[in-house]
């Protein structure tokens, strides 16, 4: 079953942002997704800017989870890592993404968190996931 989400009324509207206030889904297989970067199969980088690595690490962490048997829609949480993340272009640009990907109806939850600095320079986001795919 396709992700649910909440929007307590109390809380920040987020989902404007690309993200819900939570996610709730029927039993099933838990996937964690270990951090994506933009990164290929030969380790090369293969996307540029933070919005052309954070598409290209979402379009990696579906790969993943459609290899578990699952779809984009049984993603549940997503955790973003941005080194230096303190602008509000950035967080713009985030936002952006995660409505062009997910829709602002029903997208999945969200953290996002800066970081000192990734594993190696050039990459401008890291993107963990967990999604709950059907039995």
């Amino acid at each position: 079953m396709p992700r649910q989400t909440i929007q307590p009324p109390e809380l920040f509207a987020s989902k404007p942002w690309g993200f819900s206030r939570g996610a709730l889904s029927e039993p099933g297989r838990t996937v964690n997704i270990a951090g994506q970067v933009a990164w290929d199969a030969e380790g090369k980088t293969n996307a540029e800017g933070l919005e052309g690595q954070f598409r290209q690490t979402l379009k990696q962490v579906f790969i993943a989870v459609e290899a578990a048997g699952g779809t984009p829609d049984h993603i549940q949480m997503l955790r973003l890592y941005i080194p230096n993340f303190q602008s509000r272009s950035d967080a713009d640009v985030i936002a952006k993404v995660l409505v062009n990907v997910f829709g602002s109806e029903n997208p999945p939850a969200s953290s996002w968190i800066g970081v000192q600095m990734l594993a190696q320079p050039e990459y401008l986001i890291e993107v963990e996931a967990m999604a709950i795919v059907p039995n």
